[in-house]
Order: C-alpha cells, then structure tokens, then sequence
C-alpha cells in the first residue's frame, strides 16, 4: 500500500482549532468533513468547547487518546510548531496545515516553515503544506478542505465518460477552481491535492501516488516549481509508461526570470526552458493557459487523443467554420482537402450552397437532414483527418441534433470528436453535450491548441543507451582548471573526450604568432584567449583572413590593443592561432546547468548573432544522435542542414553526433561544469564535415589554480 494512502483515505480526522462558526475557515473545515461521505472519526480539537453541534471536542490532540490518520490545523501560525510536537507525540500520521504565514510572507517566516519541515523529518509524521487548502477524495466523497467550491460537491451531475481526472495545485485556490470548472465541463475528479508551500511532502509525492492509482486517468499539475526533481521525473516516467496523461500549467514563465550568464546559451535561455524541455522529454503536455488545459483534459477524458495534426471543421455556419479554421491554423494544425471520394460522398448530403471542402459547411439545412452526423461518421473512419471540431450554435432550449446518434458516431470513432458553440450555450445544451460524451468548449484558441499540443506528444519515450564515460584524465584536468576557461583551455580538454579539434597555437608575442600563423598554413584567423573577455567579437579581438607573417604580427599587435581598452583590468592569456575554416552556416551547441533538473542541451543557428535570432532547441541531457536530429530538424532554419534549394546536403549525421558527445560530457560533468559552449560550429558548405570554431566553459567553483598543462597542450 502506498505510503500515502491513509492521507487519502483516512479512517480517523482530527480538526484542530475547530470552531462552531462556519463563517471561519475552521468552522468550515469541521462542517465540510462531517458533511461529507466520510465514515470514519471525526475529533473537533480545541480547548475552548465541550461540543461542537453535538460532537465531543477535545481539549488537546493527546486527550482523543489514540492516534489519528489526518489532523487539519488551522491556528494561528505562532501556535503550529507546538502543535506538530503534539501531533507527532500523540502517533499523528498526518498534519495538514491550513495556516499561512511562512515562508510565503517573508520577515524570518521561511525560516519557521523549515523547522515544520525538521519536525516531519526528526518524527516521521507527514506533513502537508504550510499554507495548504487540503484535500477532496471524489471517489470516497471525502472532503478535508474549507474551499467554497465542495459545498455542492457531492450533488451528482452528469460526466464525459467513467476516466477521471486528478488535480495537484500548488496554489489552493486555483486547485479547486480547476473542480469548480472542470465540473461544468464534465470531468470526472479521482482527488483535487493543495500542496501549499510543501515544507516536507511535494508535489512529486503525490504524484507518485496518482501514477499507481487505479481511478485517475488524467493528472492535472498546477505548479510553480519543482522541489524534488529527481522524484518527480522517476514518477513522470511510470505514468508515461502506464499510458496516464500529465497535463502541466507551470506559471511565471516571465522573461523577469532571465538569468544573468556569461554564454550565448544562457542569455538566450530564460529560467523556465528547463521545464519546457524536461516537461517536453517526459512527454508532459504543457498548455498556456487554463483554457487550453481545460479543453486538454476534456478531450483525454473523452478517451481519444489526436494522432497527428490533421482536423476537419465541420461547420453549420461559413463565418463561425472560417473563425475555427483560422484558429486551427495559427496553433499549428493542418486542414487537408478532403480526397475526391470523400468530398463527392460529402457533397451527395448536402444542399447547393453547402461546401465540401475543409472547412465543410453543411449549413443548418445539413442539421435537420442528418447530413452533419453522416459527414462526421464518414470523415472519422477516413483516415484522412486526426481530430473534427464540429462548429454549432447550441443556444436555446430546442435540441435539433439525434443524441443517440451522436453519441454512437463519437464512440465509435477512432479519433477525437469535440464541439465549438460560437454562440454561449444553454443548459439544456451543455448538459446533453455531456451525457452524449462530447467535449463542448466556447473557446476556439483553447480547442484548436490543445489538440496541437496532444497531437504533439510522443507516447513513448526515445530508447537511449547508457552515456559513453569521460577519461579520468580530462576531469582531473578539469579539477585543477580556473572559473572560465578559455577557447583553447576548453577545446584541450574536449581533446581529451575525443571531440575533433583542428591545429591551433597560442602565441604570447608578434613573433610567437606569426611564426605559428605560417607553421598552420595562410589564411589563419587570430583571436584573443582572456577569462574575462568570453565573447571576443564584442572586444575587437577576433581578426580573420591573415594571409601573411606581416598581417599576423600587425593582428597581434591590434587585438592587444583593442583586448586592454575593453577590458583594462583583464588577464590576457595570449592570442589563438588557427586555420581558417570553411564557409558555411553557423551552429552553435551549448550546455547550461538548470538548478532543478541539471544539464540542458541547446542546439541552433546564429553564431553570434544566435541572441538575435533565438532560433534554438533544448533537451535535457544526455541525448542520443536520434535526439539530436530531432532538436535540430526543430529549428527553423532546420532546411539549411539538409540540401536548401539545390545545395549540398551538411554533414548531418557528424553534427548529432558531435552533439550527442558534448551532451554525455555535460553529464559526467554535471556537480562541475555550470556552462560548455561551442560557437560557432562551422558546417563545411561542401558537406565535408565541420569545424569548432570556438568553445567557452564556465564552471561553477572558482579555484585558484590555473590551466599550465591544457596550455602546454595547444602548442
């Protein structure tokens, strides 16, 4: 049995600092659980009362005299470390705590809501929250919270089908609005979760008990971060391999969040592409906003997911069918012409101003002739389409559609069937819209989003082998390195991992440089190796095209120059000699270490312009040469790789796996390395290969000692 069952299903609650008054939070606490389908005991606890509405109430927690499953505390939050002590010692399985106040109010408050958790650690007592709005068993009728929205919430109303759906929410008020509209829509709830500020259990707690839980299809995440990463990705994983749908709102996904980094690949990334490229990974569908989930969850509920892009919009009004289309084609979905069978079979239903094109107007005459229910039984078993969205004004009180009939085309079809009202629909039409099964929403973007976004979804994870290890020698190389290494301090040591880099020399004066330049071979390029200059363009100190042994002095002599006037202050390490590479498009591949899931990959094109263009892919690492393919046919620029208008083909499958190497090395470097950057790689434009032009890496301690041996190598 999971360890957090008797949370859920408890057969004893205790509400502490329990008040007759239902206008208070604990008033309500109390009334809601013995209005509920609970069962079990129930202990008002507080000293103030000998009864409440004909229930004992305890003066202590101690004074039940027998352990509790669950205790809801809501007292004032000066009082809630004394009362963990007494729940603990009274063999309390489970704290709730409703009480706010902690660390989300600052003024040494987060430093009490550590003390909660050391409490639950040092006694072994769970504890949810602070900060928390409890908890609903739908399936049991169990409620422990105080939220409005569970007044009614044992009334039975009609549902989409038997799955149903479960609700994590950081933020308890959101949570149970999520109930509140999911019901309205039809949803069936297993359990609606607050986990509050999660000073012991998290998220990835309760997410793993939904993942085994035979009445949750769906589960639904409402989060603003992720404190247990490692649990939370093992639990993601299960329910991926045990076919259960995560849906994931993460907020504050502002570019406020930006971090201020060194490299190219963290100025691009704001904070939150770490959770869009692991949610993306564990195949976590993210929506953008609470309508889009809503319409998401509706259509899981419904039992059927898009398996590609492809949607038909059948329509009984032109103007509403063109708004769908449009919708659909900016979220990213297709509407294909429907092949000439199907549209002659269409265009035998209807009347001559109707049109069998997609979108398909069967007009409102189609309505009344059946011709709306026969078109969308033909067109789901046609192969030709992945989702229908069927446009209809369900105003009023006058059904004009065979219910029977449309519930038995839904069911029968392979893919998912949802309705759009461009009209706000009436009761009696919501309502038949459910009991028939059909997702009926009011918001086309939503709609149209959502099944990009399912469609989207890979059901199974990429196969990927065990990382290939990294030579003792290069970490200990590592270990012994400065903050910032270099370019070429950085490109020794992906020598040392077998990464391909070409002949390049450090020079320290004019003759050292242009001796190394003619020893390399004219043209040479010429840039200045400085810890504190990370992007050498910026600082005047990259000279290309270095056609003789004069040039390269005058270069080094300039490149000095600019190098000091930049950065007066600067170590200097000397300036870089090497073979100019061949032209072709520019590629950068970056490494940048997320604090809550570790290394992520970026792959895209820019060089240094990669900033402007922000046309880049992330994954988390490690990836395989398949992933990689995947990140870089992502790009918008992906063409450029593969043959654009008649040009040669790149060394695509180099490319993946140079960036498959690069994402093994940023795992075995993970507790050291904070960013590895290669920019620009240089693709050969006659599809020969490929040059690393330069490399940056930062790690995350700052030692004092340097890098001789790495220098000594680049000679």
């Amino acid at each position: 049995m999971h360890p957090l069952h008797s949370l859920l299903w408890p057969s004893s609650i205790a509400v502490v600092g329990a008040s007759p008054d239902i206008g208070k939070i604990r008033g309500r606490l109390l009334a809601y659980v013995r209005k509920s389908a609970f069962s079990g005991d129930v202990f008002p606890i507080n000293p103030s009362y000998a009864e409440i509405d004909g229930l004992r109430c305890f003066p202590s927690i101690a004074a039940v005299g027998r352990s509790v499953d669950v205790a809801l505390i809501a007292i004032p939050a000066e009082q809630v470390l004394d009362e963990l002590e007494r729940c603990a010692a009274a063999g309390t399985k489970f704290a709730v705590i409703i009480t706010s106040g902690f660390a989300e109010g600052g003024d040494g408050s987060a430093e009490v809501q550590a003390r909660i958790g050391e409490i639950a650690r040092r006694t072994g007592m769970r504890v949810i929250g602070p900060n928390a709005e409890g908890f609903y068993n739908a399936v049991g009728g169990i409620i422990a919270s105080f939220s409005p929205t569970l007044e009614h919430a044992r009334e039975p109303l009609p549902v989409l089908g038997t799955r149903r759906v479960a609700v994590v929410a950081q933020s308890g008020g959101v949570g149970f609005a999520l109930f509140s509209h999911g019901r309205r829509l039809g949803f069936a709830f297993s359990h609606i979760i607050t986990s509050g500020n999660e000073a012991d259990l998290t998220l990835s707690d309760y997410l793993d008990y939904l993942v085994d839980d035979p009445d949750t299809s769906v589960i639904f995440l409402y989060l603003e971060t992720i404190r247990d990463p490692d649990g939370f990705v093992r639990a993601a994983r299960r329910a991926r391999a045990q076919g259960k749908q995560i849906v994931a709102i993460k907020i504050g996904q502002s570019a406020a969040g930006q971090r201020a980094t060194l490299s190219h690949t963290a100025s691009v990334a704001g904070w939150h592409v770490a959770y869009d490229a692991m949610f993306r990974d564990l195949g976590i569908l993210q929506p953008l906003d609470l309508d889009e989930a809503l319409a998401a969850v509706a259509l899981l509920l419904a039992g059927r997911r898009p398996p590609g892009p492809r949607v038909a919009v059948v329509t009984v009004s032109g103007g509403a069918g063109a708004l769908a289309a449009d919708a659909a084609e900016r979220s990213g979905l297709v509407l294909p012409l429907p092949s000439a069978p199907t549209r002659a079979a269409i265009e035998g239903m209807l009347p001559s101003y109707g049109s069998a094109v997609n979108p398909i107007d069967i007009t409102a005459t189609g309505v009344r002739t059946g011709a709306l229910l026969r078109s969308i039984a033909l067109l789901s078993c046609s192969g030709e389409v992945d989702a229908i969205i069927i446009v209809h004004s369900l105003g009023g009180t006058h059904i004009n559609l065979d219910l029977a009939e449309l519930a038995r085309v839904v069911a029968d079809s392979p893919i998912p069937v949802c309705l759009y009202s461009y009209v706000q629909p009436s009761e009696i039409w919501r309502m038949a819209m459910i009991e028939t099964g059909v997702p009926m929403v009011t918001n086309l973007p939503g709609v149209t989003s959502a099944i990009a976004r399912l469609a989207g979804v890979r059901a199974e994870p990429v196969a990927a082998d065990a990382p290939a290890p990294v030579p003792g020698d290069a970490t200990a190389q590592l270990h012994g390195a400065r903050s910032v290494l270099c370019e070429y301090e950085a490109k020794a040591l992906l020598k040392l991992c077998s990464i391909d880099i070409p002949r390049e020399v450090l020079a320290r004066d004019a003759e050292e440089a242009a001796a190394a330049a003619e020893g390399i071979g004219f043209p040479v390029v010429m840039k200045i190796q400085s810890p504190d200059i990370p992007h050498k363009s910026e600082a005047g100190g990259v000279k290309l095209g270095i056609g003789s042994k004069e040039a390269a002095r005058a270069a080094y002599a300039t490149i000095l120059a600019n190098a000091r006037a930049y950065a007066p202050d600067g170590m200097i390490d000397g300036v870089l000699i090497q073979a100019s590479a061949p032209a072709g498009p520019e590629i950068i591949i970056g490494m940048l270490q997320d604090d809550t899931f570790g290394p992520m990959m970026m792959v895209g094109f820019g060089g240094v312009a990669v900033e402007l263009f922000k046309d880049v892919a992330y994954r988390p690492a490690p990836v395989t040469p398949d992933g990689a393919r995947e990140m870089l046919m992502a790009l918008k620029s992906a063409p450029l790789l593969s043959g654009f208008r008649g040009r040669t083909p790149l060394d695509l499958e180099g490319l993946c796996r140079l960036i498959a190497r690069i994402s093994e090395i940023a795992v075995a470097w993970r507790e050291d390395v904070r960013e590895l950057e290669l920019n620009p790689v240089i693709m050969h434009a006659d599809g020969s290969g490929f040059t690393i032009a330069d490399a940056l890496l930062v790690r995350k301690e700052q030692p004092e000692a340097g890098l001789p041996a790495l220098a000594e190598q680049s000679r």
